[in-house]
């Protein structure tokens, strides 16, 4: 592994964009190069904020700062084209979740950098907390899992801008709240043989204040539920909503040997009567957690790993799982995510050939 910080870039500075760039700037493994947004304002406050070169044209901040790694935290429409620069560049990327707007679009990104021989990571950073890392660790004790449960809630408001319009972002709760808790059931317990799902728009909170003002209209879903089935009679059931909240999400499963729930904060097991069997805490800010992920992103460049956590190409499990939802919302018949693989000429295992375990 080269002692030299990697040079890295930063392209989106909304919330994630931010948490990113705090997390970099906290590691001794990179070295921050130039940051980009296409709000000129933004761009130009955060990188005097931080001393580094701010850019609106990301083409410009790739061509002219040659970072080793960038980490993509735009929406999810202009990441494509970005990406694909990106393979022209030599430029390894790290993007914030989802992959992509939908399993094609994903396929795509991933061929791109494969064959210019570059790593593509997805941020799915609920895998870097110690809290569901412990859960994984601790499946042996459950026995056979016949349920889960999974769920995320949260009110996003009104003004979904960008959010609200299938061609910018390819769906709504499902994928972009959902997609978290369906990449922890993936990486728990394995590719789904069928699910069948539901999927809802049109259910906002009103405008705060008592206003009557209209709402934009959009056509991307608000609220989400799926029923997965597994063999053996394993089901799981999960649930999104940006409709609701306080915040809240979690990780239940259930075994023959007790069950295991877990979210960002705590991981608990018990016995198949409640009694706690063990239990652990994780009260790390989010920049933290940001810290790990990309870190590890770090070193698997620095390093040239062969193998790596949350591939592009593992990433994409998720997302036929998740198309495969939307399809049966459509069909309003189950739908097998196996088969979308197949009809792109894939299968779960090559989609599982760069993880490391």
């Amino acid at each position: 592994m080269s002692e030299e910080p990697l040079p890295v870039a930063v392209i989106g500075l909304g919330v994630f964009g931010r948490l990113t760039l705090q997390a970099l700037r906290r590691s001794d493994l990179v070295r921050v190069v130039g940051v980009a947004d296409k709000d000129s304002a933004l761009a130009e406050r955060t990188a005097a904020e931080v001393g580094l070169p701010g850019y609106t044209d990301n083409r410009s901040l790739l061509v002219e700062t040659r970072p080793r790694v960038l980490y993509l935290a735009t929406p999810p429409m202009p990441a494509p084209d970005l990406v694909a620069f990106c393979a022209q560049q030599g430029i390894h990327v790290w993007k914030e979740p989802p992959l992509a707007r939908d399993l094609a679009e994903g396929l795509a990104m991933v061929r791109v950098m494969e064959e210019a021989g570059l790593k593509l990571a997805v941020g799915t950073q609920r895998r870097f907390t110690l809290t569901y890392r412990r859960a994984r660790e601790l499946l042996d004790r459950l026995g056979p899992v016949f349920l889960a449960r999974l769920h995320y809630l949260f009110n996003w408001g009104p003004r979904l801008g960008w959010r609200g319009a299938k061609a910018s972002a390819g769906g709504g709760a499902l994928l972009e709240l959902g997609y978290h808790v369906i990449d922890l059931l993936i990486w728990l317990l394995g590719l789904p043989e069928e699910v069948y799902g539901l999927a809802s728009a049109g259910i906002r909170p009103a405008p705060a204040g008592g206003e009557e003002s209209p709402q934009p209209l959009h056509d991307t879903d608000d609220t989400a539920a799926a029923v997965l089935a597994y063999g053996g009679g394993q089901m799981a059931s999960v649930v999104a909503t940006r409709s609701s909240g306080p915040v809240s999400e979690a990780v239940c499963l259930h075994g023959q040997g007790g069950s295991l729930t877990a979210d960002a904060e705590t991981c608990l097991l018990r016995d198949p009567d409640g009694n706690v069997l063990d239990r652990i805490t994780d009260d790390s800010p989010p920049a933290e957690v940001f810290r790990r992920q990309v870190e590890a992103f770090a070193r698997t460049v620095s390093a040239d790993a062969k193998l790596y956590e949350c591939s592009g190409r593992e990433n994409l499990l998720t997302l036929a799982t998740i198309d495969a939802i939307y399809l049966s919302g459509r069909t309003l018949h189950p739908e097998n995510p196996a088969r979308l693989l197949q009809a792109v000429g894939l299968t779960a295992a090559e989609c599982l050939r760069l993880r490391p375990d």
